[in-house]
């Protein structure tokens, strides 16, 4: 990992070498760790990366607070489906859930994110690209195939507010034929911190800023999918805009 792309870019100081710091250790115990049992490699990379998302997270002070229930381990491939309102997503839902992330191409240039995204084996897809899509979408297919999880944000953009956009069908098209479980998420933030018309800097240096970000996390009941992938989104959609309210009414709560 680039730790140029880690330590500095505004960052508060004492966080930006935190996490730096942070990152190379991790790094290097899930190395040493993975040699020692290379037999037992996936999983011990994925628990090594829920653990440094979690730490990271704790660096730049952000406090989850599940409405509900935790997530239940996953019995075999899982696709998991939320809300999209900032980059800070992506480590939330590593930290819960692990496996893959399906995201926008640009994301492995950005500073921090980016280095990260492709150290996790991010997937990455540009939207306005056809063959790009038709790429990820067959990548993310032979991932669940083989039983991993992927965690996707159908909304295909980050938004303000709690509204949840129209998912994108071609998320779902990876499940047919397989067998997978749908899980549904919903986030809410405080009201203002959301990633919107600004830069990816501008945004990860007001969060840093903060003394804490409290995000609320719903977690839905997985099931499996039935149908096409319109009806799959139109589903999704729907069960993510409850869990999302749901989100919303516990952080009002705090």
């Amino acid at each position: 990992m680039d730790l140029r792309s880690i330590a500095g870019h505004a960052l508060p100081p004492v966080r930006g070498v935190g996490c730096a710091s942070f990152t190379v250790a991790m790094v290097a115990g899930a190395e040493l760790h993975m040699r020692a049992a290379p037999s037992r490699s996936p999983a011990v990379y994925d628990r090594w990366l829920r653990a440094w998302a979690r730490g990271v997270l704790r660096i730049f002070g952000v406090r989850l607070t599940l409405e509900g229930t935790a997530p239940p381990p996953a019995r075999g491939a899982r696709l998991v489906v939320c809300n999209h309102r900032s980059p800070v997503d992506i480590l939330v839902l590593l930290s819960l859930f692990g496996g893959r992330i399906l995201s926008r191409a640009d994301l492995a240039r950005w500073p921090i994110v980016g280095a990260a995204a492709r150290q996790a084996g991010t997937i990455f897809v540009d939207r306005e690209s056809e063959a790009s899509g038709a790429r990820a979408i067959r990548t993310v297919r032979r991932h669940l195939a083989a039983g991993s999880t992927i965690s996707v944000f159908p909304e295909g953009a980050t938004y303000p507010g709690d509204e949840v956009r129209a998912f994108r069908p071609g998320a779902f098209l990876p499940l047919r034929g397989l067998d997978v479980e749908l899980f549904p998420v919903g986030l809410a933030y405080p009201p203002g911190t959301e990633f919107w018309q600004e830069s990816f800097v501008k945004h990860v240096s007001r969060v840093a800023t903060q003394p804490a970000t409290q995000i609320v996390v719903c977690c839905g009941a997985g099931w499996v999918p039935e149908g096409g992938a319109r009806k799959l989104a139109e589903e999704a959609q729907a069960e993510v805009q409850a869990l999302t309210e749901r989100a919303r009414r516990r952080f009002d709560a705090l």
